[in-house]
């Protein structure tokens, strides 16, 4: 039996990440001992650690956006706010 940090360090991943992933229901929760500490054991960390291959096992395509000028996002920035201010103005009924 291990604790939630040494069955992260066996799996290869951090504690955070892996207690996410149980949290995000993305594997299955473990038994819990009488305090409610989780207990892992052999097998939950072998099923935990096929997860994280099969996880990643295909590299995540990255998006990138052309450079932008800082004018251009200025006059983008200023044109959004405008059309974002406009739903918040109010309307000549309510001027008195």
């Amino acid at each position: 039996m291990l604790s939630t940090v040494e069955a992260a360090k066996r799996i290869g991943v951090s504690k955070s990440t892996l207690l996410r992933w149980l949290d995000e229901g993305l594997t299955e929760d473990v038994e819990r001992d009488w305090r409610g500490w989780r207990i892992w054991r052999r097998d939950d960390i072998a099923r935990v650690k096929a997860f994280r291959e099969a996880y990643h096992s295909e590299p995540q395509t990255r998006v990138r956006r052309r450079a932008v000028a800082r004018a251009e996002f200025a006059r983008g920035a200023a044109a959004s706010m405008a059309r974002f201010g406009r739903g918040y103005l109010p309307g000549p009924e309510a001027v008195r």
